[in-house]
């Protein structure tokens, strides 16, 4: 393949799955011994289609790529299935159906990143599926949904072709806590209300933790939330989403561990796992960590003593210290987070995870511009960590008052 049409083809359908990456315009010259997809450091991916092309493409961004092998699925198994799809199609992208060939790439790489060639056909069929259920109602209604992938057990009848086709397959699953399982050919093995295992869920939006909790020991799951957004999840954690026509890679431990701040990473844990859920919510959020040298500065950059917590200077700040009682920000249950985080200005925990202030309002800089969430998680960056998640579900974090985010996600 011609390198002007691999890197169009890059910059089209694999960029969009990683948050803040580019190519870079330089070509690296390669030889035949090195491999098609490689690592040339945490920030940079090396990749070309096959192992006798004479030169690389460079993918690259600020923020580290995860490199932890053979454990979890990771940007390079992304990098991989994108590889191995244009392989399968290449010949036909010279034809009149090449468009055709192409609207189905980016779901080919999801599916090939994350489960065995047996299972391609069904999980193909089921975005197929899933796809057009998005753009319809029931009974005026957005149909949710939850699908199911167990290639441990193949001894399924109905196929999902077949209850596709069906109204009533619309209304068997409701994409939270119920769902219709089906074996490696697509052939129904049944249908399962899912019994909630109790704190804690993994990397996925609470929402779909128990969707999240069925999806271990190979199984996949496949979800259609009321606002048309597919999630797809796999070892507990939410892989990949499409929403708003984009298909998004998550990677989670090295969020947490790139976020750096606080040192208590139960603390960093629990504000991912609420950025995650006020991001799906559709709710947004405006999050400050604040570090122990900065214990007293926060005082300065909440407008209102009366939204201090430990003040109770309103009946706002009486009715939530009473509902929080004396437990930290990682002890409270995850809807709670949520519903906190959806009230409208900053919350505010310290580096042990105290709550200082829920729905504060802030002192903003004048001349601050993007917005008055973004402004704020600038501000409160100043204090340690500052993150904004917008209404449409992006999350940027922020370190000591700078504009760049130190890691962006969607």
């Amino acid at each position: 393949m011609e390198e002007a049409l691999l890197r169009s083809l890059s910059e089209r359908y694999l960029l969009p799955f990683f948050s803040g990456a580019k190519l870079s315009p330089d070509t690296v010259r390669s030889s035949n011994r090195e491999q098609s997809v490689a690592f040339d450091d945490p920030c940079t991916i090396h990749f070309k289609l096959r192992r006798s092309d004479t030169f690389r493409l460079e993918l690259t961004r600020k923020q580290p790529f995860d490199q932890y092998f053979n454990r979890r699925v990771t940007e390079k198994n992304v990098v991989d299935a994108f590889v191995s799809s244009l392989i399968e199609i290449e010949p036909g992208l010279d034809q009149r159906y090449a468009d055709d060939l192409l609207s189905t790439l980016q779901r080919k790489i999801v599916v090939k990143a994350i489960s065995d060639r047996n299972l391609e056909p069904a999980m193909l069929l089921a975005f197929d599926r899933i796809g057009v259920w998005a753009s319809r109602l029931y009974e005026g209604k957005p149909i949710t949904a939850s699908i199911g992938f167990d290639p441990s057990n193949r001894n399924g009848n109905v196929t999902l072709d077949a209850i596709s086709r069906e109204d009533f397959g619309l209304v068997l699953s409701n994409g939270i806590d119920t769902l219709m399982s089906f074996d490696v050919q697509g052939r129904l093995l049944s249908h399962e209300s899912l019994p909630h295992p109790g704190q804690p869920f993994g990397y996925a939006p609470v929402r779909q933790g128990l969707v999240a909790e069925w999806s271990q020991n190979g199984r996949i799951g496949i979800v259609l939330n009321r606002l048309g957004e597919i999630l797809i999840l796999k070892d507990r954690n939410l892989l990949f989403a499409r929403r708003s026509g984009r298909w998004h890679f998550l990677t989670h431990v090295p969020v947490v561990t790139q976020m750096h701040r606080p040192q208590n990473e139960d603390v960093r844990k629990a504000v991912y796992e609420s950025c995650l859920d006020a991001s799906f919510a559709r709710t947004g959020a405006c999050i400050g960590v604040v570090l122990s040298r900065n214990r007293r500065k926060w005082e300065g950059i909440v407008t209102s003593t009366s939204d201090h917590l430990y003040r109770i200077g309103s009946d706002k700040t009486r009715a939530i210290a009473t509902m929080i009682g004396d437990r930290t920000f990682q002890q409270l249950d995850r809807r709670f987070r949520q519903e906190l985080l959806a009230i409208d200005g900053a919350t505010l925990v310290d580096y042990e995870g105290r709550l200082l202030a829920v729905g504060a309002i802030l002192k903003i800089p004048g001349g601050s511009s993007g917005g008055g969430r973004l402004a704020a998680a600038i501000e409160l960056s100043k204090l340690g960590l500052g993150i904004k998640v917008s209404q449409d579900g992006g999350i940027l974090m922020f370190h000591d008052g700078k504009k760049e985010p130190i890691i962006s996600v969607m």
